[in-house]
């Protein structure tokens, strides 16, 4: 009997858990290497027993996600969904008003724009739409022919006046991914628009980490191990990687998927030859820029806040604070019954983020309780700060150019070594998944 192929997977995260699962499907033996504690790695939530449920950080995701509702039904997860509101609120200028993405009479009736801005902008929506099944937001394959340089801004004047830009489209943009417009590939302001119209909105109840370890199941997962050294010799793949009390270990592989940050994978293949990585995959690895991202929480007063709200600020400057996401949430008080309070999320804007990150956790909640009243004047003082989370590498910046680069790269993947990661596509758990998906296919082209 033919011994039983060997793969190394770097990364447990959407993509690397993905990859695992189709590579244990087709018979191979699989190892995860995690730095972290757990498996899903940007999409982890954290948790705290003090709320109910006991989830923060927990990623939306929509209804137009294929594999992640393909792998809910697989699972039988569907009772761990909670639908969202689409509450988004834009403020201009300190002045909020409401703006759903499934309400016309909410288009109609937003005050922040004139009537042409508010018609160029529901045509374009419709005329992307319409191209639903080429501009999918989660497959450079496909995008990479809209990718023509043209930036996101770029484009969307097109249709609309700057002020029209600034508080419709570009909040639905900037407010979830932390990036300028002017910095990314209009076609995935295309992508957004053709896909978005009608979406429902979702986040699992525990958190979206269970896709991922539902993924790895049957793989080895050899958590808070971080591989330090890769190398590629007389068909085998070396990996070296540290565990939590510092000892190193060195493994043989058949093969590896590369599921990290791009810099993480850039870093640690550089050294491999150029036949087994080629000059396009370095460059696309060492160029990839990421917006980090900072999330500061707070519990709140139910009463004080607009619940499963998005707060977000228009505008092309960069603000103090970009975003406020509330989400309801349950705490016991003193004599142990149930009150209900919102857990408030607070997105700093890029430079503040920035600033922030080189801080303490104490000076981090005093600045942002000190920022947070210029998107929201009547963000309660009494604040309880809670839990913060830090993501130096949050989200993989699609500039323009960047989808045809991914397609080529993707095309001349190979074994033994591969590359998994959202930075192929956008910062989305569906992108990583099929990232994963392709990476492994990639393997098992070969035997």
């Amino acid at each position: 009997m033919a011994r039983r192929k060997r793969t190394a997977v770097v990364g447990g995260g959407m993509a690397g858990c993905a990859a695992a699962k189709e590579l244990l499907k087709n018979g191979r033996e699989v190892v995860i290497y995690e730095t972290t504690a757990g498996l899903g790695g940007r999409a982890r939530s954290w948790h705290r027993p003090e709320i109910e449920p006991d989830v923060g950080v927990n990623l939306w995701f929509t209804s137009f996600y294929k594999i992640m509702f393909e792998r809910i039904r697989e699972y039988g997860l569907e009772d761990q969904l909670t639908e969202m509101s689409n509450n988004v609120i834009v403020v201009d200028n300190g002045k909020p008003a409401e703006l759903l993405s499934d309400s016309m009479k909410s288009l109609f009736t937003f005050p922040h724009v004139k009537l042409g801005d508010r018609i160029g902008f529901l045509t374009a929506t419709l005329k992307e739409t319409l191209k639903r099944k080429e501009l999918d937001l989660f497959d450079p394959l496909k995008l990479a022919k809209y990718d023509d340089g043209t930036n996101a801004a770029e484009y969307a004047r097109k249709s609309m006046s700057q002020r029209g830009f600034d508080n419709l489209l570009r909040p639905e943009i900037e407010s979830f991914w932390l990036w300028r417009c002017e910095d990314i590939s209009a076609a995935h302001v295309r992508a957004m628009q053709a896909q978005i119209a009608g979406a429902k909105f979702y986040v699992f109840k525990g958190g979206m980490e269970i896709i991922a370890e539902k993924n790895a199941e049957g793989a080895e997962i050899r958590l808070e191990n971080e591989v330090t050294d890769l190398q590629v010799s007389d068909g085998e793949v070396r990996v070296t990687a540290r565990d939590a009390d510092g000892t190193l270990s060195e493994e043989v592989f058949d093969d590896v998927v590369m599921a990290t940050p791009a810099p993480v994978a850039a870093k640690l293949t550089a050294a491999l030859p150029r036949q087994i990585v080629g000059e396009d995959t370095r460059d696309f690895l060492a160029t990839q820029k990421y917006e980090p991202a900072l999330s500061v929480s707070y519990l709140v007063d139910f009463s004080s806040m607009p619940s499963e709200a998005h707060i977000v600020a228009a505008g092309a400057e960069d603000p103090p604070v970009k975003t406020i996401i509330t989400f309801p949430r349950q705490v016991r008080d003193a004599n142990g019954r149930p009150v209900d309070k919102h857990l408030a999320f607070v997105y700093p804007g890029r430079a503040a983020t920035r600033r922030l990150l080189k801080l303490s956790t104490e000076e981090q909640f005093a600045e942002t309780t000190r920022l947070v009243t210029s998107l929201w004047p009547d963000f309660p003082a009494d604040a309880e700060p809670f839990e913060i989370a830090e993501r130096p590498w949050a989200m993989p910046v699609p500039e323009p150019g960047r989808y045809r680069k991914s397609a080529r790269v993707i095309r001349l993947q190979h074994a033994p070594v591969v590359f998994a990661g959202d930075y192929f596509t956008s910062p989305i758990s569906e992108a990583a998944m099929l990232s994963g998906i392709r990476a492994a296919d990639k393997l098992l082209t070969v035997g």
